[in-house]
């Protein structure tokens, strides 16, 4: 865990001079065909200051996932027109680097050896500040372009309507690719608050994010929904050592609140100011606004809300004509928010960006539909084209399609998103207790002659597009069923829940404890208890880490034994599973019939079982 910002006794923190010392190997002004430094690191301090200094050497930041694909990596930095990267020395050894990008290595020691000294501002507000790549429906991701005068406004806005100061800490989970993280790292830093960053190996951990908010005392939670789900539901959270009371704000953003999620987090945390936010990358973070209170218990959804400051929201119809309150309209942004838009794209951008032909604003057609309430808030009401939200994701269903059809025996394919209602073991006929699951399904028809498997199919396409873009299912039709107007005919498509896989593919449950994990599975999954076999993926089910937690909170009441998180993605089928709970069950019996003389004994026996355990998972694994 490493703290940026104001001082605690327990946190690693970066001084001023260490930010100039990564500056100064920076041009100091970056003119001609490369605006943009690539910053590619993991979740750490070097992170922070990798993209500050970029900032103050007079550039724009890239961010690189290092965990995407070399292909996929090597794209981004050919079309940003990168040629240098602030990287980390493990990653700078580790990743495949095209022969003509610099990197420096924040963490290498011969910058302390580098003057300090300042640099002169350069910017000004209408510069770039960053460039982040989403998914696009061409079958390549899209790079948007935010200027620093946006930024600063929504940042501006937020600060002040939540009156953040520098008694402020936010945890951050947002990866530097998503926009929330420019919050994160900006925003707080701009009000002399603290960023708090997670552990990389328990990033994904809803009791390591407890732990931290509580030895931290974080007060701003920001993050799409599902992670403040995860947090709400991971057992023990909200008492002893996972009290997270000090959080007093939770901004969330990216994908579908739960109706239900507001009032439950604040049940474990008291005073806590939940706010729905919303926009698009293409306008500098958050461009709507919805403080929320008491809710209507005949509301299927949280309202979308009304402009930020400087910024405009419009429910438009075909003829781009305000529509009236109830009516059905497409959503558009206006403001001094928007993107300069796209890198290298101008077709992109002239299709996206528009100026209204009457009033001569431009504006940013979001492809969301939505509607004006009474009160003048807009519901959000979906998407109207082939993008969907996973997880606060933003995927162009083409692109997936795009990589699918280079593997050389897919002769067409279709993927779709498909949601499960599912209902815990503890459901009660109420919508409180149903949770949204959805997750993405590719269609393949193959070329003759030519056999495939879905793993083969699932292992190709992890080369090119990130992993949460790859299809948690992948099913063989003969051919991509069409209407009578030429489009996919969605509803010709085979249901998974229908196709029965043969015995040679599922393996039954052979014990007690195989047969208790797979009604836990098929609870959480809603998939019937035959239909999983022991050595399926849970995530190649349709499961995720909501789920996840919610099968620990299950496992935790039944077998009265806490596994974090992370062993469960270890552990990702019932078989290995069962493997992991009989380990963990063997060593508590061993230890309580066990009756050594003293307490070192004691110690030394329970350090030698686990060390056994750990070579038999080992052992197992390999």
């Amino acid at each position: 865990m490493t703290s940026f910002g104001s001082s605690s006794p327990s946190a690693t923190c970066c001084s001023g001079s260490e930010i100039r010392r990564i500056i100064i190997l920076v041009p100091t002004r970056v003119l001609g065909p490369c605006p943009a430094h690539g910053v590619a690191t993991q979740p750490s301090w070097e992170r922070i200051v990798a993209t500050l200094g970029v900032l103050e050497s007079g550039a724009a930041y890239l961010p690189i996932d290092p965990t995407l694909p070399n292909e996929r990596i090597a794209y981004l930095l050919e079309d940003g027109q990168v040629e240098l990267v602030l990287t980390q020395s493990w990653l700078d050894e580790g990743l495949a680097w095209p022969a003509n990008i610099q990197r420096i290595r924040v963490d290498d020691p011969e910058l302390a050896e580098l003057d300090p000294g300042p640099l002169l501002p350069v910017q000004t507000p209408d510069d770039l500040a960053y460039v982040i790549f989403t998914s696009g429906s061409t079958g390549h991701p899209k790079g948007v372009m935010i200027d620093h005068r946006g930024a600063v406004n929504t940042i501006r806005d937020i600060n002040a309507r939540f009156e953040v100061t520098t008694g402020d800490r936010v945890l951050a989970l947002s990866n530097l690719s998503f926009d929330l993280s420019v919050y994160d790292i900006f925003g707080l830093l701009a009000a002399g608050g603290t960023i708090v960053l997670p552990d990389p190996t328990l990033e994904r951990d809803p009791s390591h994010w407890a732990k931290l908010v509580a030895s931290h005392g974080v007060t701003i939670w920001n993050t799409v929904p599902q992670l403040l789900q995860m947090l709400v539901d991971c057992p023990g959270v909200g008492s002893g050592e996972l009290d997270v009371s000090s959080l007093r704000l939770a901004l969330l953003s990216g994908d579908w609140i739960p109706i239900e999620l507001p009032q439950r987090a604040r049940s474990l945390v008291g005073e806590l100011d939940v706010v729905s936010l919303g926009g698009a990358t293409e306008a500098s973070i958050w461009s709507i606004i919805y403080p929320i209170g008491p809710l209507d218990p005949t509301w299927r959804s949280i309202p979308y809300g009304k402009p930020l400051v400087n910024q405009r929201f419009y429910v438009l119809n075909d003829g781009l004509d305000p529509c009236q309150p109830w009516v059905t309209g497409h959503l558009y942004i206006g403001g001094i928010g928007l993107a300069k838009g796209y890198w290298r794209d101008e077709e992109r951008t002239s299709a996206s960006f528009i100026v209204h032909p009457r009033t001569g604003e431009r504006l940013y057609r979001t492809g969301d539909l939505g509607r004006y309430m009474e009160d003048g808030n807009i519901e959000f009401l979906g998407r109207e084209d082939s993008q969907v939200k996973l997880n606060g994701f933003r995927i162009e269903l083409g692109e997936i399609e795009t990589a699918l059809r280079t593997h050389p025996c897919v002769a067409d394919c279709y993927v779709l998103a498909r949601t499960w209602r599912n209902w815990t073991e503890a459901a009660t006929p109420s919508k409180n207790a149903e949770v949204r699951n959805r997750f993405l399904i590719a269609y393949v028809v193959r070329h003759p002659g030519i056999t495939f498997s879905e793993a083969d199919i699932r292992s190709y396409l992890r080369q090119k597009i990130p992993d949460f873009m790859v299809p948690s299912r992948v099913l063989e039709i003969e051919n991509v069923p069409l209407s009578g107007n030429g489009k996919v005919d969605r509803r010709a498509l085979p249901d998974p829940d229908e196709i029965i896989r043969s015995s040679e593919t599922l393996l039954a449950p052979r014990t007690d404890l195989e047969r208790i994990l797979v009604g836990m599975w098929s609870a959480m999954l809603g998939l019937a208890a035959e239909k999983i076999g022991v050595k399926d993926n849970f995530f190649d089910l349709g499961g995720n880490s909501l789920l996840l937690v919610k099968v620990s909170g299950m496992i935790a009441k039944h077998f009265s034994i806490q596994l974090r998180v992370t062993q469960l993605f270890q552990s990702p089928t019932v078989e290995s599973l069962a493997r992991l709970l009989d380990g963990i069950r063997g060593v508590s019996n061993q230890e309580a019939e066990a009756e050594p003389d003293d307490a070192r004994d004691r110690a030394a026996r329970r350090k030698e079982l686990r060390a056994r355990l750990a070579r038999q998972k080992s052992e197992n694994e390999t």
